[in-house]
């Protein structure tokens, strides 16, 4: 899993990066998300381009959005020769972004949440946590709280995006577990029919990650990545 910061550097590294599609694309979003779109896309380009062994921008990418079936937005897969047997999953809110690679591991998901966001996922914790839980949530101190929430949030949309299901479903899915001292579990393979949802260290201050793979799939997390610097190695 690598993750990178947007800044001004990074999205003015990573527009030379797009293709033509991209770039049009990020030219119909507001000013930040296109920052966001911009420096995701250039971190998985750049990823990918170290695994390939070909340039950033020559990495063949395509998106279709499998609710309208238009091509230009949703997931993103890689295209061309060599397609087979790779898998990716890109997440970004806030000011950070995250992208996961797999090859031969089968699907994947990664999430990433701002603390700007637990506001509004607060109003969903007794969906993440159950309402048996509800209680031991409120009396639990603001700082943990929205750790918890943040924990709880990425593990489910982890895990909706590695398994193709609703976020609703999801949510029960995962299987929230919140001790009193405000620490998270979720459910394990074995509930999960061998779906594995990690906790992985966000590198920004008030923000949290998730990574689901397939049970027994190591994950890798690399530092922040300076895109300005050139592509990640591995």
């Amino acid at each position: 899993m690598h993750q990178a910061l947007v800044t001004a550097e990074a999205v003015h590294h990573c527009a030379g990066l797009l293709d033509a599609a991209e770039r049009e694309r990020a030219g119909l979003l507001a000013e930040r998300a296109a920052a966001r779109f911009i420096v995701a896309r250039g971190l998985l380009r750049s990823v990918l381009s170290a695994r390939l062994g070909v340039p950033p921008e020559d990495v063949a990418l395509a998106a279709r959005c499998p609710g309208c079936g238009t091509s230009g937005h949703g997931p993103v897969r890689l295209a061309g020769d060599d397609a087979a047997g790779w898998t990716l999953s890109v997440a970004h809110s806030g000011s950070l972004v995250a992208v996961t690679v797999g090859h031969e591991s089968g699907p994947l998901g990664v999430d990433v949440e701002t603390a700007e966001r637990t506001a509004d996922i607060g109003e969903l914790a007794p969906r993440l946590f159950g309402p048996q839980q509800t209680s031991r949530f409120a009396r639990l101190a603001a700082p943990v709280r929205r750790a918890a929430l943040l924990r709880a949030w990425t593990s489910a949309e982890s895990y909706a995006k590695a398994t193709g299901t609703g976020l609703g479903h999801a949510l029960v899915r995962v299987g929230a577990r919140l001790d009193a001292a405000g620490r998270v579990t979720v459910a394990g393979p074995e509930e999960l029919a061998g779906w594995s949802v990690r906790a992985v260290p966000a590198r920004a201050p008030g923000y949290a990650a998730a990574v689901t793979v397939r049970h027994g799939t190591r994950v890798h997390t690399h530092a922040s990545t300076d895109l300005t610097a050139g592509p990640p190695a591995g």
